[in-house]
């Protein structure tokens, strides 16, 4: 393996017991195959792919063939449904039937879901194989395929069964982004905007004053905005891979709500990014209630989702299902739901001691 520095690191992600890349650019997907040799010494690759980005699986597969790799692929059916331990269990005897082997390297082409499923198996398939994230969705690139937080849903709940496993190196290609379907992309914006809200209010202004040029994919602009935001989260696992010392978790900024509402409309009615943008607005009204944010505060950040076309109020709100939801959540501990809250734009904190009437509240305010 040869070092080599290119122009598109956005960050490195140095943890405990891994470091590793997180690339950022414009139009390098079909250089994957000379990258996997700077980090990675393997023989064999598996793709495992969503299979709406046929496109861009195959690019993947040419490029690591070419550089002489011979390369697999397994779809998987689009959607939350699949990721579970039916579709984990289709591709260990995918992998068994490969003769896959320990040194060989599984690559995570799609969404949030793709990289969650891909990383799963890698994590426990022969106890750990290295593998790699190419996120194809804006809220995967921002988001899912940095740090490592692996795992599938159970009926019960969302990332019940799961681990913490970094990857060999994320790519992401911001001109994938132009194939995706509007409301995919808009919903990606949620996360990026969520950076700024927890640890950068300048990021946030950038948010508000470039939204043309964001919005519509300029090279230059786009690119920029989702190397500077994806370095946030992978600054936060750098400092706290396995949320013990209470920095990762401020990533989870409206994602206790969000995942609640996720799961009582059956992973059908919302995307995340939408559910997450729900629930940060669910989020900001608490701290709002708890003294912290201002009205004016809580104004803009529904302003600026708003401004992507997030939604911040939603009529499947049922609040009791949504509370029960939450106490079922991992993060719950002892009843104690330790919610992250702003105290202002740009800071987040956590609180376990928010009352139940000011979510039922904050969720009477949501619900339209």
């Amino acid at each position: 393996m040869v070092k080599v520095n290119y122009d598109d690191l956005a960050s490195e992600v140095i943890t405990s017991d891994a470091k590793y890349p997180v690339w950022v650019g414009w139009s390098i997907i079909d250089k994957i195959g000379e990258r996997v040799k700077t980090v990675c010494d393997t023989k064999v690759a598996y793709i495992v792919a969503d299979e709406g980005v046929n496109s861009q699986a195959r690019k993947v597969q040419i490029s690591m063939e070419s550089a002489g790799i011979p390369t697999y692929i397994f779809f998987v059916p689009s959607g939350e449904k699949h990721k579970n331990l039916d579709t984990v269990k289709h591709i260990y005897s995918w992998l068994a039937d490969h003769k896959a082997e320990r040194g060989h390297m599984i690559i995570a082409v799609g969404g949030g879901v793709i990289g969650d499923l891909a990383g799963f198996v890698a994590a426990t398939y022969l106890r750990g194989m290295p593998f790699s994230q190419v996120p194809t969705t804006l809220l995967s690139m921002m988001d899912a395929s940095i740090g490592g937080k692996v795992a599938v849903d159970m009926e019960q709940g969302k990332n019940l069964v799961g681990s913490f496993y970094q990857p060999k190196f994320v790519l992401s290609d911001v001109e994938t982004l132009n194939t995706l379907p509007a409301r995919e992309l808009t919903s990606g914006w949620a996360e990026a905007i969520k950076h700024g809200l927890i640890l950068d209010e300048s990021l946030l202004n950038v948010f508000e004053e470039k939204h043309s040029a964001i919005t519509s994919l300029d090279p230059e602009i786009a690119t920029e905005i989702i190397r500077k935001s994806v370095a946030i989260k992978a600054g936060v696992v750098s400092k706290d891979e396995k949320e013990t010392l209470g920095i990762r978790i401020l990533l989870n900024y409206g994602h206790t709500v969000g995942h609640a509402i996720e799961s009582t409309t059956g992973y059908s009615k919302f995307l995340h990014g939408e559910a997450v943008s729900i629930g940060m607005m669910a989020a900001a009204l608490l701290s709002n209630s708890m003294g912290m944010m201002s009205d004016e505060e809580v104004r803009r950040q529904e302003c600026v989702l708003k401004q992507y076309d997030l939604p911040t109020t939603s009529n499947a709100i049922e609040s009791e299902k949504i509370i029960e939801a939450i106490k079922s959540d991992k993060k719950t501990i002892g009843g104690s739901v330790n919610w992250v809250l702003l105290s202002k734009i740009g800071k987040a904190v956590t609180n376990n001691e928010v009352p139940e009437a000011f979510l039922l509240e904050a969720l009477s305010n949501l619900r339209r």
